[in-house]
C-alpha cells in the first residue's frame, strides 16, 4: 500500500516530509541465518547519476537490523542479529534520493514479524 502527500504550500515543509509513504508486511521465522537481506528500496525508474541515503528512522533501538547502500540508486535492509524468539518490529526506514540537483524523501513503514519455527 502507498499513500502519495497532497500538494503542500510551504517549501520547507514539502522538503522535510516524504513524497510517499509505503506499507510492507514480511514475515520469518526465528533462526533466520543472518545476516539476512529482507527489504530492497530504489527509486523507480531509476537514471543514470540517481544517488541515494538511507536510514533506519524508527524501530531499530534493539540493533537488530541494518542498512547499507547496493549500488548508487539501491538501498537494503539486513537483518542483522539473530531473533531467538517471536518478536514484531516496526521501522521507519527512509531514502533519500538526490536526483539532478533535488532531493525527494520516501519512507518505508516496514512490519517485521518473526514467528515460532515450525520444527
Amino acid at each position: 500500500m502507498k499513500c502519495e502527500r497532497i500538494q503542500c504550500f510551504n517549501y520547507q515543509d514539502c522538503q522535510n516530509t516524504p513524497v510517499r509513504i509505503s506499507y510492507h508486511r514480511l514475515n520469518f521465522p526465528t533462526g533466520v541465518v543472518v545476516p539476512a537481506q529482507i527489504f530492497r528500496i530504489a527509486p523507480s525508474p531509476a537514471y543514470a547519476g540517481d544517488n541515494i541515503i538511507m536510514d533506519i528512522k524508527k524501530g531499530d533501538e534493539e540493533n537488530y537490523f541494518s542498512v547499507r547502500k547496493f549500488n548508487p540508486y539501491t538501498g537494503i535492509l539486513n537483518l542483522q542479529r539473530p531473533v531467538r524468539k517471536p518478536k514484531d518490529f516496526l521501522l521507519d526506514v527512509e531514502m533519500k534520493l538526490f536526483r539532478q540537483g533535488t532531493v525527494t524523501t520516501f519512507l518505508s513503514r516496514i512490519y517485521v514479524f518473526i514467528t515460532a519455527n515450525a520444527s
